[in-house]
């Protein structure tokens, strides 16, 4: 989260208490010392002392990880100005009041505030302001899975801090990196992060830098470098201690759990799981809450076979999630609750539906209560019908498929028995040449051999979930994890099927689908234009292609121009 903290000097503060704004200032990212400096400038009778010393009790209380009672510091704060007093100290407290609202989960005052603010700046004409609050539109769209806005939001941010606040730049750096990164354009988001930590470092904001640092460790972990991620990790660990800033502590030890989770590593997961839940106060900060559960989730399931204990901690974790709309971080955990109510034994066609229908927008409000695989089932009744009517589709075509298959057999046999009792006969009769008869085995060879090589044309492909599909309808296949998502020309919604990239390009026409990166394959009969990082597709989406794929994809392209 972006949270910046500035104390305003000016000639009105008291030379008598500017030494301990001063110490405020000096300690802003150390919880223990702002606290105590907040606490002695509450002893003071002077207005914008208890200002600031509510405030600096409030930002320690934050960064504590106990969001209620930091809201409540910053409303206190809050009686001793307003916006026609002082408005950028006025600013300054609703701006972090609102991201305490937001990792409490009440997101819609949390927008609510960032809009008044933006308006307030562009009639201001303030455009730190202004970029201060694109920074947080920017974030609050990339957790909604608005990732174009938020990029936009983003990049003008930055563009803002450029101009008029360089060091305010680094939280924006951060953000814009962060969403690279869910983006994977991981060698992108590296490059700016590593630019935003170098920033930091240069301004003495260590703890920003370490933020840096924690991200491009989740980077390398989703790149399987499990090694290099830790190394950022344990370059942070040190960071946060000295300033015993917990919720970057609780963050760090988070990762590293998950870090031993992907290396399968039982001891240490649990380890630093229970070390992050020690110091997380529960119920002050639902987004680490959401996170940690669905941690807890993945460890019990992978190393003590839990799986009810696995879906209860998944639907809790779902649940906070939603309640902050972080849309974009429901994705794995629904993939995750999928496979849980697998390995619970649960009806598999209701787990279809569940996979088919976990990104629709119109099932997230209902997930929020999702307690049996029979709720699913009754919610989607509907859905349900439709997979069994493709069910029986595809084994019509099955059974179509055998009947060819078997009358190309049944021919092939007939031909050989003919031959063979043709060449009994000419044996019989000893009227055979030697030559007729090797000849007569050769084409019994080449029979064999042309019986084995008949294949039926290609016009469909079946999925896992039993899904027919007609291949000329696919226009690209997206990777999700342990899915795949395959959009069609005549369908709005993709179809969903438990599969890899990898599998599934070995079932298409090598002729007619080519991958264009580690999470693409394209249809080439729907490409429009192509350019260097990108290619368009006749509806006008936007796939990536990365630099391991780019030779390949022009190669391919001019052979089948």
């Amino acid at each position: 989260m972006t949270l910046l903290f500035f104390f305003c000097f000016g000639l009105s503060y008291s030379q008598d208490y500017q030494h301990l704004l001063d110490g405020a200032r000096k300690n802003s990212r150390n919880p223990d010392s702002l606290a105590y400096y907040g606490k002695l400038l509450l002893e003071e009778t002077d207005s914008l002392a208890l200002l600031e010393g509510y405030f600096a009790v409030g930002y320690s209380h934050y960064q504590r990880g106990e969001m209620d009672r930091s809201v409540l510091y910053y409303d206190s704060a809050l009686n001793f100005t307003n916006r026609q007093k002082l408005s950028t100290t006025y600013d300054r407290i609703i701006r972090n009041q609102a991201i305490a609202y937001q990792r409490m989960g009440d997101i819609d005052k949390a927008k609510g505030i960032f809009n008044t603010m933006l308006a307030n700046a562009e009639n201001d004409k303030n455009p730190v302001a202004k970029a201060l609050a694109l920074n947080q539109i920017g974030l609050l769209e990339q957790l909604d899975g608005n990732y174009n806005k938020s990029a936009e939001s983003l990049n003008e941010a930055l563009d803002l801090f450029k101009k008029h606040n360089p060091e305010g730049m680094i939280n924006t750096m951060l953000n814009l990196g962060t969403l690279y990164g869910r983006m994977d354009l991981i060698d992108k988001s590296n490059d700016i992060l590593m630019e935003a930590a170098e920033t930091a470092l240069s301004f003495n904001q260590p703890v920003l830098a370490a933020r840096c640092y924690n991200n491009l460790s989740v980077n390398y972990r989703k790149i399987s470098k499990i090694d290099s991620s830790n190394i950022y990790l344990r370059k942070i660990l040190p960071v946060y201690q000295s300033n015993r800033n917990t919720i970057g502590l609780v963050v760090t030890y988070q990762n590293l759990s998950l870090n031993f989770l992907e290396e399968d590593f039982a001891d240490s997961t649990f380890h630093y799981l229970a070390l992050a839940k020690e110091l997380n106060e529960l119920g002050a900060d639902l987004f680490l809450e959401g996170e940690l559960d669905f941690l807890e989730a993945q460890a019990e399931l992978k190393f003590n076979n839990n799986v009810q204990k696995a879906i209860d901690l998944t639907n809790k974790s779902i649940t906070k999630t939603l309640k902050q709309q972080r849309v974009d971080d429901t994705r794995d955990r629904y993939e995750f609750l999928s496979d849980a109510y697998e390995k619970a034994g649960q009806d598999k066609l209701a787990l279809q539906i569940l996979r088919k229908w976990k990104n629709l927008n119109d099932s997230l409000e209902y997930f929020k209560n999702v307690e049996t695989i029979g709720e699913i089932t009754e919610k989607f009744d509907l859905a349900r019908s439709e997979i069994l009517i493709q069910s029986e589709e595809t084994k019509s075509s099955l059974t179509r498929n055998l009947i060819m298959v078997s009358s190309f057999t049944l021919i092939a046999l007939c031909l050989a028995v003919w031959f063979y009792r043709n060449y009994q006969k000419e044996k019989s009769e000893k009227i055979v040449k030697e030559s007729e008869v090797e000849e007569l085995k050769l084409k019994l060879k080449e029979l064999s051999q042309s019986k084995s090589r008949l294949k039926i044309p290609r016009e469909f492909i079946t999925l896992k979930s039993k899904a027919l599909i007609k291949l000329e309808d696919i226009r690209y296949i997206q990777s999700d994890g342990p899915y795949i998502e395959i959009f069609l020309a005549d369908k709005e919604k993709p179809e969903i099927d438990r599969n890899s990239l990898k599998g599934i390009l070995e079932e298409l026409p090598p002729e007619e689908f080519i991958q264009v990166h580690r999470s693409y394959i394209v249809n080439i009969e729907f490409i429009k234009a192509f350019y260097a990082t990108k290619i368009i597709l006749q509806d006008g989406t936007e796939v990536n292609v990365s630099r391991s794929f780019k030779e390949e994809v022009e190669s391919f392209l001019k052979a089948s121009a």
